[in-house]
């Protein structure tokens, strides 16, 4: 098992992986983090468990409208398929972490 280690907003976050997975889930997070300033730069400073489950909406948003065809995509249907799953588990995992850190505040 692996451990990723990936910014988003600006800030650290450490999530274990499995071998070999290390370099597509630091794209994922690019990902993530793109959507993150995105909306920082829209609304400004927001605390960051809220900015977390705020880029999850949009992610889930861009999911459905994937799971539904209405996104564009070059990929396969399996390719598109594997991404789906693979951004729903990093949502997933970002939302828990979000829900850790509101405990710790």
């Amino acid at each position: 098992m692996a451990v990723v280690t990936f910014k988003i907003a600006g800030r650290p976050y450490k999530i274990a992986c499995s071998d070999n997975q290390e370099d597509h889930i630091i794209e994922l997070a690019q990902y993530i983090d793109e959507r993150a300033n995105k909306l920082l730069n829209s609304v400004g400073f927001i605390p960051e468990a809220q900015l977390l489950a705020m880029v999850n909406i949009i992610v889930a948003q861009e999911l459905f409208s994937l799971k539904k065809g209405h996104g564009e995509s070059t990929a396969s249907k399996e390719e598109s398929l594997q991404i789906v799953q693979i951004i729903d588990s990093l949502s997933t995992r970002i939302s828990d972490l979000a829900d850790v850190l509101k405990q710790d505040n």
